[in-house]
């Protein structure tokens, strides 16, 4: 869903006759793309699950004018980036014994784990065949073995998770991408989303072996961790390439 954006009043400058909706963008100030102080995203992770956002959109969508408007810059968004620069929305989340993110803009939504149904002949190992999000057959992928990832030290790193209890959100679905090309990504847990400072990424260590390193665009902090960054288009090359 894209994001709905508020319309602006009328003194703002919109041409007469034309109908004005006042809707409160609380993702924008609270939200993902605010400062992330909503409380209802300990339990939906992103605000494109929270039934306020589709019900921001589906008011917008029914009052939505017919002539171009011009939207206002966000200002809480314009006074963050004068103090502390540009900043990005990451979602954090554990694939076996790794900790990534992936920008959030990059992602439709997050949601429960639901049942995975095989495909005859893969060509491909990280393939798990596909899954019914929302009424949408996605084809779902594991990081797991596309990263080429032990499978007896993600286990453990399950394990140590599970006996911790309540350290994350537990097993989602994350789905890169939008429409047809739209990918369901099972991940192990997931922290929720950060806001991070862009001058506060780190390079990549010249040492970093990992197979994820080469999707991965920089390092940034995250309780105590450190965290890859994903390149979401380079991923995304790499998810088509196992479907080829």
């Amino acid at each position: 869903m894209a994001e709905p954006a508020s319309l602006p009043p009328a003194e703002h400058g919109l041409p007469p006759g034309l109908t004005t909706v006042a809707v409160d963008d609380c993702w924008r100030r609270i939200g993902v793309l605010g400062n992330g102080s909503c409380p209802l995203l300990a339990t939906h992770i992103h605000c494109r699950n929270c039934p306020t956002y589709s019900r921001a959109a589906l008011t917008l969508l029914d009052n939505l004018p017919t002539g171009e408007v011009s939207l206002p810059a966000d200002s809480a968004v314009q006074a963050e980036t004068a103090t502390r620069g540009p900043t990005l929305s990451c979602l954090v989340f554990r694939i076996g014994d790794e900790w990534l993110a992936l920008p959030a803009a990059a992602l439709a939504m997050v949601t429960a784990p639901c049942p995975v149904h095989s495909l005859p002949h893969r060509h491909h190992a990280a393939v798990l065949g596909l899954a019914s999000v929302r009424g949408n057959l996605l084809v779902c992928i594991s990081l797991a073995k596309l990263l080429g990832q032990d499978p007896a030290a993600g286990a453990a790193s399950n394990a140590a998770a599970d006996a911790k209890g309540g350290a994350g959100h537990g097993a989602r679905l994350l789905v890169l991408g939008q429409g047809r090309t739209a990918i369901a990504l099972p991940v192990d847990e997931v922290t929720g989303i950060e806001r991070i400072a862009e001058a506060a990424l780190q390079p990549l260590p010249t040492t970093l072996s990992r197979a994820s390193a080469h999707y991965t665009r920089a390092l940034l902090k995250s309780g105590g961790r450190s965290v890859g960054l994903l390149d979401p288009a380079l991923l995304q090359q790499a998810l088509k390439r196992s479907l080829a």
